[in-house]
């Protein structure tokens, strides 16, 4: 008990730490995107899904302790005009600390021409921006909690920014059964180690999942940016219940059965993330589809943003221990 308590101060005090350093800049906005298919299927938070997935630890790191051991996850995202994103996530168990989650995520912007004020060329611009996750958590009767300890590092042309970030999450079962769980993860504070002008992109998230019970559907509900930097460009005259509304994620999966599982999401502030009139009627919405073959599980989803279509992305996971087996 000792240890918990003594444990949780240490959170908690970098949690409140975490609010002096806030400033003008958002470069670590990479680590709000999501590098799993199936989550990007789902709207794109989820907090409280119980599921044997593997990439979950890092949107709560108490839905580690339903990941499957020695399961590898491989993720690619075709994000935003030349924006592609990467992940690797694995699950392990150790007698000495139990078990662990470690979790590898990289986004590449591209290239582009650099120009100054008066037009003249200064060279190609990229940029690279990789996010280290260790994950741990433990359960309590029908509670699980867990931390994840997270280096970030930005680089944008010749400008770096790095720091160390944490997630505090927990899971709840009301009734003992799996298929109702609550959740809720504070994500994304902590500190850096340069002198910048960057935000961490903090953030509280609630949400609830439920299967009801003799139906093949299971739904989930989210709340985000709580207590988050809103980045959304509000014209005054929307009404406040649009902002609202905005902060709602709502997915959904139809269990075909245990090979095949269709997937749904929508996402408000998908929606209005840019103007109007640069969007298209299904901006918001998200599917995908999750096939297990054999030993292997493959996850394909779809967003949509604007006029220029939206995302794709996939996942591959396998267990090692099948496949030596």
């Amino acid at each position: 008990m000792f240890f918990l308590i003594r444990n949780l101060s240490l959170i908690f005090f970098l949690f409140f730490y975490s609010n002096f350093i806030y400033s003008q800049s958002n470069v670590f906005e990479f680590v709000k995107i999501p590098v799993n298919s199936k989550l990007t299927s789902l709207g794109g938070y989820n907090v409280s899904l119980s599921s044997d997935d593997n990439n979950f630890f890092n949107l709560n790191p108490a839905l580690l302790d339903n990941g499957r051991n020695k399961n590898i996850s491989l993720n690619f995202i075709d994000y935003i005009a030349s924006i592609k994103g990467t992940s690797i996530n694995y699950i392990d168990s150790l007698k000495s600390i139990g078990k662990f989650g470690i979790g590898i995520k990289h986004f590449n912007y591209g290239k582009t021409n650099s120009y100054d004020a008066l037009g003249n060329y200064l060279g190609e611009l990229n940029g690279n921006s990789i996010e280290l996750t260790l994950s741990k958590s433990k359960k309590l009767g029908q509670f699980i909690y867990g931390v994840n300890l997270k280096y970030v590092l930005s680089k944008i042309k010749n400008i770096n920014n790095n720091g160390i970030l944490f997630d505090i999450g927990g899971l709840f079962y009301p009734t003992y059964n799996k298929d109702f769980t609550i959740g809720i993860s504070l994500k994304n504070f902590g500190f850096l180690f340069n002198n910048s002008n960057s935000i961490l992109p903090f953030d509280i998230q609630i949400g609830s999942s439920i299967k009801p019970e003799y139906m093949p559907l299971r739904f989930s509900f989210t709340v985000f940016n709580i207590y988050g930097v809103d980045n959304l460009n509000y014209n005054r005259e929307k009404l406040t219940l649009n902002k609202l509304i905005s902060k709602i994620n709502f997915g959904s999966e139809i269990l075909i059965n245990k090979n095949i599982i269709l997937q749904a999401g929508y996402n408000f502030m998908n929606r209005n993330d840019i103007n109007y009139k640069f969007s298209n009627r299904n901006s918001g919405f998200s599917y995908g589809i999750l096939l297990k073959i054999k030993r292997i599980c493959i996850n394909y989803a779809r967003s949509m943003h604007n006029i220029q279509g939206g995302t794709n992305s996939i996942n591959l996971s396998l267990n090692f221990k099948q496949l030596i087996n």
